[in-house]
């Protein structure tokens, strides 16, 4: 499932141009690729993640327009790759792949989760919204 917001889907709702031969699945986070470009948000990347794209496509040009969600001011439920546990909620996380979080990571802290999904130290979803990276790094 990857992330999927749970708020204001609609009215965040944009076309963004992504970098060329970029295979995007439903619910991966993209971050800017330094070229004015969006592509596939990656673990350690320590980027921003300010948009999730809302469909799948592989892109076949630079600037080939996606359907994204904005992050901003949005609620996700999020995958994780481990279970969560109780000591994850209320902190900051970051990138695992494009379409998960590590929810024991926090070099980057790019996710803020609010709170657990199921049961912890057993199932891999948690809910909260992105961050603006860490300060000062």
């Amino acid at each position: 499932m990857a992330l999927i917001p749970e708020n204001y889907e609609s009215g965040k709702t944009v076309l963004k141009g992504v970098a060329t031969g970029v295979t995007v699945n439903r619910g991966d986070m993209l971050v800017d690729n330094g070229s004015g470009y969006l592509t596939e948000a990656s673990a350690g990347g320590g980027v921003d993640v300010r948009y999730v794209a809302a469909e799948t496509v592989t892109t076949t040009a630079d600037g080939q327009l996606v359907l994204c969600w904005e992050t901003g001011g949005v609620k996700f439920l999020a995958d994780t790759d481990a279970a969560w546990s109780i000591t994850d909620v209320l902190t900051e996380c970051d990138i695992a792949t494009a379409a998960t979080l590590d929810p024991d990571a926090s070099a980057d802290d790019v996710f803020y989760i609010e709170s657990g999904v199921g049961t912890a130290e057993t199932d891999t979803q948690v809910r909260g919204y992105f961050t603006r990276g860490v300060p000062n790094s």
